[in-house]
C-alpha cells in the first residue's frame, strides 16, 4: 500500500541569503542544554542539527501507554522496553522514539542512553506527525539499520510495519511494508522470533459513537 504523504510545499531555501546561515546544533550541545534544564518538562529531539519541541496529545499518550503495558509481558530475558526516552544517533541527531526495544535490563543503570542502531524494534505513534514518522524518521531508522519499524496510525486506525532496511544516508529506506487494520493482530518479531501479537483495536482509543437522535415529542 503506497504511503499517502504529500510533498512539502515549495519554499525558498532556509540558507538562500549568502550572509545569513542557519545555526545547527551538535549532539553534544544538545545534551548540555538538556542537563542545564533549558527544556524543562518538554519532549525534545535533535534531528540533523535542528531542535524540535514535541507536543503529545491524549490519543498519543493513551496509545503509548497501552502498547507499553502489552509489550512488557512479552519481553524475553535480555531486552527491555524504553518509553519516550532519548537515544543516541550521531553527532547531529538525538532521537526520542515513542517505544523502543533494546538489549539490556530495565533495572540496570547505564550512564549513556543506547544507540538507535542497537534497537531491535522501534515504534512511533502517529497522531499529528505524519511527515516526521513516514518520511524523516523512517529514513533515519532505516539508515541506522533498525530491523523493525512500526508506525501506529491513530487517525487511520492501523499499524504499518516496515522491515528489511537498506541504503545509507538520505537514500535509506525499507524494502518491505505491511499494513494491518484493526482486527488483524500484528506479530511482534525480535531477532527473527515472534514473541507475541498486538492488535490496533486493543491499543487505540475507542471510537466515539454519535449519540442517537432523540425521539420527537408527539405532544409538542
Amino acid at each position: 500500500m503506497a504511503t499517502d504523504v504529500q510533498p512539502e510545499a515549495t519554499v525558498a531555501p532556509i540558507d538562500a541569503d549568502r550572509d545569513r546561515r542557519p545555526y545547527r546544533f551538535t549532539a553534544e550541545q544538545f545534551w548540555r542544554m538538556i542537563r542545564a534544564g533549558i527544556f524543562p518538562e518538554s519532549h525534545v529531539e535533535l534531528v540533523r542539527g535542528r531542535i524540535y519541541l514535541m507536543t503529545k496529545y491524549e490519543p498519543h499518550g493513551f496509545t503509548t501507554r497501552s502498547m507499553t503495558y502489552a509489550l512488557r509481558d512479552m519481553m524475553p530475558d535480555g531486552v527491555y522496553v524504553r518509553r519516550e526516552e532519548a537515544m543516541r544517533y550521531d553527532s547531529s541527531t538525538v532521537l526520542e522514539p515513542d517505544l523502543a526495544i533494546v538489549p539490556g535490563r530495565e533495572n540496570v543503570f547505564q550512564p549513556d542512553p543506547p544507540l538507535a542502531s542497537e534497537a531491535l524494534w522501534i515504534v512511533e505513534i502517529c497522531a499529528t506527525t505524519h511527515w516526521a514518522d513516514y518520511r524523516q524518521k523512517l529514513n533515519l531508522y532505516a539508515a541506522a539499520g533498525v530491523p523493525v519499524y512500526w508506525i501506529v496510525d491513530v487517525e487511520g486506525r492501523k499499524i504499518d510495519v516496515f522491515t528489511q532496511p537498506r541504503g545509507v544516508g538520505r537514500e535509506a529506506g525499507y524494502d518491505r511494508r505491511e499494513t494491518f487494520a484493526e482486527g488483524s493482530p500484528v506479530p511482534v518479531v525480535l531477532d527473527g522470533r515472534e514473541v507475541g501479537r498486538l492488535d490496533a483495536q486493543d491499543l487505540l482509543p475507542p471510537v466515539e459513537k454519535p449519540e442517537p437522535p432523540k425521539p420527537l415529542d408527539p405532544t409538542a
